[in-house]
């Protein structure tokens, strides 16, 4: 069932695109079951009737964005997304004039795997009711409190309403205390040095320099990256741990004061490192300097 803020969506994209004010509007699709979307370019008005909008909605569109730049786009983008967009627009990556944003309000989005742990069999659908979720399995439906199954980066978000936009759906949501986004730096200054190198060393272990990271970041935009090991060098074979190492290191640096902290890095990390904890680290000790 459409959300009254999916509808609202539908119809501006409809009207962007029949009026010839954007070229093509990017949003977000059904993905193949219910916990899932993607990433949406709707080029013509009767495409916009795909656009989704629901507490799945995590991926960043920032990336996707790029991939259009120098045409005129409309996009909705929630808070995280817009923060990625304005470093983008100040690096010259994205023209400010060629984007038409339709900002959506955001309290939080819904951490998936939690949501296929606590579900009873494949979810058939996910609706929002006030403060809960309704999951449905089949014919069965169960109520669970929202603010227990949002992803952890949504407790220290303090964009729940975008910095920039041309159109505001869902309203302006005032600022909410939040946790602690340096928690993971206070464990790390909590270690020696010894202690620190044997956490790195264990999550890095993991690394299969797959580059997913690299991949999802959109402020990773060179068109060709001098820290990726081509798929036949024997370093990458061998997930040499000083490689890996290496690579992580060299591209937080790269990140450190351009980073907006979406964490897609970590979401899409195939072996649950803490990646965003390496760039938030190297820019508090860059920062103190």
């Amino acid at each position: 069932m459409a959300t009254l803020i999916e509808d609202q969506l539908r119809a501006r994209a409809r009207t962007l695109l029949a009026e010839g004010t954007v070229d093509l509007f990017v949003g977000y699709r059904q993905g193949s079951n219910p916990l899932r979307v993607v990433p949406f370019v709707a080029r013509t008005p009767a495409e916009t009737e795909r656009l989704v909008w629901n507490v799945v909605c995590v991926p960043n569109l920032a990336g996707t964005l790029l991939k259009h730049a120098g045409r005129r786009v409309g996009v909705t983008l929630k808070g995280c997304d817009v923060r990625s967009v304005v470093q983008l627009i100040t690096q010259h990556q994205l023209e400010r004039e060629r984007l038409h944003i339709i900002g959506v309000t955001c309290r939080g989005m819904a951490d998936t795997d939690q949501l296929a742990a606590i579900a009873e069999g494949p979810v058939s659908d996910i609706t929002e009711d006030g403060d809960e979720l309704l999951l449905s399995v089949g014919a069965e439906m169960s109520r669970h409190p929202q603010d227990n199954l949002f992803l952890a980066k949504c407790a220290i978000c303090t964009s729940q309403t975008p910095e920039l936009y041309d159109e505001l759906l869902g309203g302006a949501i005032p600022v909410a205390p939040v946790a602690d986004r340096r928690a993971g730096i206070h464990f790390l200054d909590a270690l020696d040095a010894p202690g620190r190198l044997a956490f790195w060393s264990e999550q890095l272990s993991k690394c299969t320099l797959c580059y997913a990271c690299q991949a999802v970041c959109p402020l990773c935009y060179c068109k060709q990256c001098p820290i990726t090991l081509p798929r036949d060098d024997p370093r990458k074979q061998a997930r040499e741990l000083t490689s890996v190492f290496s690579y992580h290191m060299m591209r937080a640096s790269h990140l450190t004061g351009r980073c907006t902290g979406c964490d897609e890095c970590e979401r899409v990390c195939p072996e649950n490192i803490p990646l965003s904890l390496i760039c938030r680290k190297i820019e508090q000790d860059g920062s103190s300097q």
